[in-house]
């Protein structure tokens, strides 16, 4: 089959932003059109399909190509006992939980952590961008990626607005500073209309009254971790218990390294961040004048951490893949006492955890 290599990029994007019709045609009627390469009626088609549907014909497509691997991956999401451990939640703390939303299943999952592992404890239906893809600037009627929080609870709204509205903290130094992102005004709100259909909100995170009722109980102000990804991400339960490790372990090494720069040993706590890092106080190099600039004014540092939360970001960009570790921070020192909630932005690079943005909600 020619032209195959644009068809799965198209594809791709319908796979995201995907609505059901009443009338459903088949995987052979989008192939056929294909085949007599009438792309924009392909497209059409294509859209129709249910979910499960449009990944087999993604399979297909990858397979003539000879995309074994891609096509795998696709494939595993396919049936429930394949999935696996869900690791967009790689840690949270006990008796809390966290939200993922998947923008092409237009689904919500509420997830806890039983014996270390992310149990699902509902799932509901949500609503999100007209437009496919990370949100990118103000009024592109996109829902960004990424890991946000809560700040507010809303009541006295708009009737479009339902019965309430959680704010999330959109744009994060993440969105401002990597990549330019402007707009504001990234809700999880309820809707008076239950009929609403699926792609249909101008970025926010939409679900009807009575979902949105049901949800609001597992949610906490600035602790309640919301992952906005593409779809929901699988893997092994060994992966996982590799990774879950891993990155706390990193965390208390990031602890300690900061502890000790009191003791006039700063390489140590300078090496745990990239050389792409930012800050409020902005690159590496003026943080860590900063940093060495107010050090020599401490005696001492302990740093206690509380409710650590753990969550894959999802976005693959071009430093990789981005975790984010959250969690209550009590600072004391000699000079200065701080807490607050503290967020760090993790990724891999060239074999070690590196921290490549952090910021206080």
């Amino acid at each position: 089959m020619r032209y195959l290599r644009a068809v799965i990029v198209l594809l791709a994007a319908i796979m995201i932003n995907s609505v059901c019709f009443a009338t459903q045609p088949t995987i052979e009627e989008v192939l056929k059109q294909l085949e007599a390469r009438n792309i924009d009626k392909a497209e059409e088609l294509a859209r129709q399909l249910p979910y499960e549907e449009r990944l087999k014909l993604n399979i297909i497509l990858l397979l003539q190509e000879g995309r074994k691997s891609e096509a795998r991956k696709l494939f595993s999401r396919i049936t429930e006992k394949n999935k696996g451990v869900l690791e967009n939640v790689i840690y949270i703390p006990e008796n809390s939980y966290a939200i993922v939303v998947s923008k092409s299943r237009q689904k919500l999952k509420v997830i806890k952590f039983v014996n270390d592992l992310p149990v699902e404890v509902l799932e509901l239906r949500s609503i999100t961008g007209k437009r496919p893809g990370d949100k990118l600037k103000e009024g592109d009627q996109r829902t960004p990626n990424g890991v946000y929080f809560p700040v507010k609870y809303l009541t006295k709204l708009a009737p479009m607005y339902g019965v309430g509205a959680f704010p999330l903290n959109y744009p994060n130094i993440l969105d401002r500073k990597f990549l330019n992102k402007t707009g504001n005004g990234i809700w999880i709100h309820a809707s008076d209309k239950p009929d609403r259909p699926p792609f249909s909100s101008n970025g926010c995170v939409v679900l009807n009254n009575d979902d949105f009722n049901k949800l609001k109980k597992y949610i906490k102000l600035k602790e309640t971790p919301v992952v906005i990804v593409e779809d929901f991400e699988y893997t092994d339960a060994g992966s996982f218990k590799e990774k879950q490790m891993a990155l706390m372990y990193f965390v208390y090494q990031w602890k300690q390294a900061w502890e000790d720069t009191a003791k006039g040993n700063l390489d140590n706590y300078f090496f745990l961040y990239s050389d792409r890092f930012v800050s409020k106080k902005g690159n590496k190099e003026r943080w860590m004048k900063y940093k060495r600039r107010i050090s020599k004014l401490k005696e001492w540092i302990k740093i206690e951490i509380k409710n650590l939360s753990i969550l894959k970001d999802g976005r693959m960009l071009d430093f990789g893949n981005i975790y984010v570790a959250t969690f209550d921070m009590n600072y004391r020192s000699n000079n200065y006492n701080f807490k607050g909630k503290k967020i760090l932005y993790i990724i891999r690079e060239e074999g070690k955890w590196k921290i490549l943005a952090e910021e206080t909600l």
